[in-house]
Order: C-alpha cells, then structure tokens, then sequence
C-alpha cells in the first residue's frame, strides 16, 4: 500500500487576511464539517501518520477547531498547521492539543495587528513543546528583503541571539533557535497559474509521491499548490483513495515526474519545482 509522509486536508479557505504572495480563488467558502473531517481520516487512515491542515485559508478559523483534532487523535495522526499567527494567542488553548506536532507561523503575512510578532513570540513561549517554525520568503540567492530583514531582526532582538547567528540567518535556509524552535526561510517562487509566463516542462515535484492535498470539498490535488482544484485526481467523498490513486491520470503524472518530465499544464506553470532541483527539499 502507498504511504505519504503527508496528506494536506484543507479545513476551511476561509481567511482573516488578503495577502499579496497568496494565490486568490473563487471557490465557494466554507468550513469542512465534523462528519466529514471524520470520513476523510477514515478514508485515508492506512496511508499516512501526518496530516498537515491547510491548503487555503486560516485553519485557525475553524469553530471545531478542538473537536478536529480530537478526531486527529482518533485515528492516531500527528497534526502540523500553517497559521498567519493573528490568531494564535486567542486559540493557544487549544493548540496545546496532544495531536498537534508542529505549528508553523508565516511571519511574512501582510496587515496583521497591532503587536503582531511580539504577541507571537509570547505565545510561542507558552507552546513550547510543540514544534514551532517562523517561516518568511527571501529574494533570489537567499537575500533577505526589507521586510524579512525586520522580521530577523526582532528575532535576534527577543531572542536575543548571538553575532554568529546572525550569520547563520543570513546563509542557512532552516536555523534552530532553541530546542523546537527553527527559523526556515524560502525563496520567493512564481506560483502555479496557467496564465503566468513562466513556463517549463522538465523537472520532478514530490506531489503524489510524498504527499496529496484534498480540499474542503473533497476534491483530491497533487500538492498544497493547487488550491483551485486544477488538476481533479477525483474527490474523496465519492471514491476510495486507492481509486484515486489508481486513475490515469494520477499514474501518469507521477510517472512523468519520475522522468523529470511534467505533463500537467498547471505544474508547467509552477516554478517551485527549480527550488526543488536546486535546494534537494520538499515542501513545508
């Protein structure tokens, strides 16, 4: 049986913010119920031990947010969450949940409040036993822009950090801070649309190989990417995850991958898979 090393299960694409790096859509908004969160994880129980909730949308949003993962616990998953931060000090409660491994936090989230990152930080204190990832883009070449020099800037600050790690934020891409707490930066990527002019049909993508991503409605994607739905493997409410996995078009997507060739117009139009080619590293 195929096992993921994770499966994104999207529980809302609802979210507080509008972001500028964030891939808008026109879907219909909604929050996944608790019937069918639980027919998900049955569903896909045997080919995962990690679920990472998000595709769309600010997960913490969610009004069952608890009884989500008590579900999670129910079928023995490690929970990870990516999370804007605005809300992480009004949900810390229930982000102490036993079911969740780790919490990342874009730090590069755009019209937050007041206080934002030191609230975090406060609240990352308390959460200390989770895993917890401040996440910001760089510029090509691993340069820090203004906004994500601010960012580490109020790290070293807080934390207050050695010369030496400044350095290191400035060269390394996944920088521990303390035990369960890492800085991990990205390069900016062009994100999936068919109508950008970027345009490549070689290289290979993790997606089906490591991971799946199903949207609130059902619909199963390749990876967290494609948050519109583009690329239909089948819907998860209507079929088993094996039929999905044994459909055409799935097999031979992945089997071109496996040739460094990309059949997908959509994953012709993404250009995180260079940063994969260059860096060796699979998606948060």
């Amino acid at each position: 049986m195929k096992k993921f090393k994770k499966i994104y299960i999207e529980i809302t694409n609802i979210c507080n913010l509008s972001c500028s790096f964030c891939s808008k859509t026109n879907r219909i908004k909604e929050f996944i119920s608790l019937k069918r969160m639980e027919e998900i994880l049955t569903k896909i129980d045997p080919y995962t031990d990690y679920i990472y909730l998000h595709v769309k949308g600010e997960p913490l949003l969610h009004p069952q947010l608890r009884q989500i993962l008590d579900l999670c616990s129910k079928y023995h998953k490690q929970v990870n969450i990516t999370t804007n931060g605005t809300l992480l000090k009004d949900r810390c409660e229930i982000l102490k949940h036993p079911a969740i491994r780790q919490i990342n936090l874009s730090l590069h989230s755009e019209n937050q409040k007041e206080n934002y990152l030191e609230e975090i930080f406060e609240t990352v204190d308390i959460l200390k036993d989770k895993i917890i990832i401040y996440r910001f883009w760089t510029m090509d070449d691993n340069q820090l822009n203004q906004k994500s020099t601010k960012i580490v800037e109020k790290i070293i600050s807080y934390y207050q950090l050695s010369p030496e790690f400044v350095e290191k934020v400035k060269s390394e891409n996944h920088i521990k801070i303390r035990e369960n707490l890492y800085i991990d930066k990205k390069n900016e990527f062009i994100w999936p649309n068919i109508e950008n002019k970027y345009l490549n049909d070689k290289g290979y993508c993790y997606a089906l190989k490591d991971q799946l991503a199903i949207l609130v409605d059902g619909t199963v994607v390749p990876c967290c990417l494609d948050s519109d739905g583009i690329i239909l493997l089948g819907n998860i409410y209507q079929q088993t995850l094996e039929e999905i996995i044994n459909s055409s078009r799935y097999q031979k997507m992945r089997q071109a991958f496996c040739n460094r060739k990309v059949v997908e117009n959509l994953c012709q139009h993404c250009s995180f898979k260079d940063q994969l080619l260059t860096n060796n590293h699979s998606m948060y």
